[in-house]
């Protein structure tokens, strides 16, 4: 016997146990017509002794010729597998085209440029020690829950793009420290940590979507971009644009801590504030899993535009990114606006037209609002549009006490004198 055929022989015989079991499994699906009539099945679901019994010798029978034909086949295969490879050692291999999406011939998902984005759903926790741990509270729900499923809308609709992996800092509700968060995303190699969050006021009268970046360098640069493109989805949506903002605290660092902590990580993060769960408008488009899930898809559509990515392929080459690093802090504005007065004249039909001014030079000016007690009441925010001044109508009998007061995009106001 030559050396081939005994390696042959104990190829083989390596393959018997194998073949067994492919052959109990081929044997089981060959029967299972007759046993749908024999079929008894126990409260777990499980097929009961009696069944097995009752098929143990077709069974038999089946697996010895089955294990025949597989062993005259193994013979074949292994010839036809020898002749491959055969041809294959003198084949020059053929270099992939890394310019094809992954539908059509696609590169090698290790060769290509991807993104590791870390979402952070806000809060999380019981919050019997920590109230934060819940977030906002109104319309008999926690921010908490809210934030979660964003993110979960978000993590699906970013899956379906190529050239990102995407983690998340939590998927309960569970509670974690700000440095955690940070660390987390640290720890899977984050380029960009995204803090998804609701938003809530004291006096319960604003509105809109903002997002928060660092004022720093890079930082600044590349949370604004992502933060501009998400805030164009959301007005899309029908939110109100406050705008991407700063904000720093008395020792001049960024003053929320999720940016401040990624940032001494060298990862970039925003935080984005979709709305107000207090204000009626913007709970609208919050109130019910489908307009939660539609905010996350939102968030991912507008981070997948910034960075071009592509629903389905993976690119071989991600597009560049002009981004404007600024060379100095970008600060907040810290003042109200400026130059704020109004003026009144009756018109013929007995209304008044009123004209209101303001000047924001830092900012821009973003609602007013107007007493006609004196200031004891107010009514709802207006949104102020563009240019210095608004002019609209007004019925009123003359003996009104009006004040007015005018808000910039940090929720900083002057009101008039009277």
């Amino acid at each position: 016997m030559s050396k081939a055929m005994r390696r042959r022989r104990r190829r083989s015989s390596r393959l018997l146990p194998l073949l067994s079991l492919i052959v109990l499994g081929i044997g089981i699906g060959a029967a299972a017509t007759a046993w749908t009539e024999l079929k008894t099945i126990d409260r777990s679901g499980r097929i009961t002794g009696p069944v097995v019994l009752a098929q143990s010798d077709k069974l038999r029978e089946l697996s010895e010729q089955t294990l025949r034909q597989s062993a005259a086949r193994a013979e074949r295969t292994e010839a036809a597998e020898n002749a491959e490879r055969e041809n294959q050692e003198v084949r020059p291999e053929r270099e992939p085209d890394t310019a094809l999406s992954i539908a059509g011939g696609a590169p090698e998902p290790d060769n290509a440029p991807r993104l590791r984005i870390v979402l952070d759903p806000g809060h999380g926790g019981e919050g019997l020690k920590d109230e934060q741990e819940l977030g906002a509270i109104y319309r008999d729900t926690y921010e908490k829950y809210l934030t979660l499923e964003i993110a979960e809308a978000m993590r699906e609709e970013l899956s379906q793009y190529g050239n990102v992996e995407v983690f998340m800092t939590r998927d309960t509700d569970r509670a974690l420290t700000l440095k955690e968060r940070a660390a987390y995303a640290e720890s899977v190699g984050g380029d960009l940590l995204v803090s998804l969050h609701l938003n809530a006021s004291l006096e319960h009268n604003f509105y809109g979507s903002e997002v928060f970046v660092s004022a720093f360098e890079y930082f600044h640069a590349r949370g604004a971009g992502v933060g501009e493109s998400i805030l164009k989805q959301l007005t899309d949506y029908g939110f109100v644009s406050k705008g991407v903002k700063t904000r720093l605290g008395s020792k001049g660092a960024d003053y929320y801590g999720i940016i401040r902590e990624c940032k001494s990580l060298g990862i970039p993060a925003l935080i984005v504030e979709h709305g107000y769960m207090d204000e009626d408008s913007d709970w609208a488009r919050m109130n019910t899993q489908e307009a939660l899930e539609n905010l996350g898809r939102r968030d991912a559509a507008g981070l997948a535009a910034y960075f071009g990515l592509e629903k389905g392929s993976v690119l071989s080459k991600l597009p560049a990114i002009e981004e404007e690093i600024p060379a100095v802090p970008v600060r907040p504005d810290t003042t109200p606006p400026e130059e704020v007065w109004y003026k009144k004249e009756r018109q013929t039909d007995g209304r008044f037209l009123i004209t209101l001014h303001g000047v924001e030079r830092e900012s821009r000016v973003m609602y007013y609002d107007y007493s006609t007690d004196g200031g004891e009441t107010y009514g709802g925010l207006q949104l102020w549009g563009t240019g210095e001044t608004v002019r609209f109508t007004m019925n009123l009998t003359g003996e009104e006490q009006l004040v007015f007061r005018v808000y910039n995009n940090y929720e900083l106001r002057t009101e008039t004198s009277g």
